[in-house]
């Protein structure tokens, strides 16, 4: 009686063979990784007043400006909190970004030139607009 033998995708395949061919996929999945993930500089990266919490901005590069990545933790993992692709109402060059604690530490706020652009309250877990 003949008995249905499933095929595996390596069956039949010398063992070094399935190595090399294991590790040519990973090398693969990781140039596709790298051609697909933007590049990023850190630019700030503050404690909060009472070292619960952390917040980190970055730039992205997606185009010739910059964007703005905000991303904030609380314990091990970094969540982003805001995007901003594009700045574009300033003049090119000058950009000076600053993020900031609120002294409760329960808000952080996001300024481009001193002119405050985003802030986000922890409490309520509500985006806002205006800093004190």
């Amino acid at each position: 009686m003949d008995r249905f033998h499933k095929r595996t995708f390596f069956s039949g395949m010398p063992p070094l063979r399935a190595v090399g061919f294991l590790a040519l996929m990973g090398f693969v999945l990781f140039v596709s990784f790298r051609i697909f993930t933007p590049p990023v500089k850190t630019v700030q990266i503050l404690a909060s007043p009472d070292s619960v919490r952390e917040a980190r901005l970055q730039h992205v590069y997606y185009y010739s400006k910059p964007g703005f990545k905000i991303a904030v933790r609380d314990h091990r993992l970094w969540h982003t909190v805001f995007y901003l692709s594009e700045y574009t109402n300033a003049p090119a060059g000058i950009l000076k970004e600053n993020l900031r604690w609120s002294p409760d530490s329960e808000k952080i706020y996001f300024d481009i030139n001193d002119k405050p652009v985003w802030g986000y309250d922890f409490e309520t877990q509500s985006s806002r607009l205006r800093s004190p």
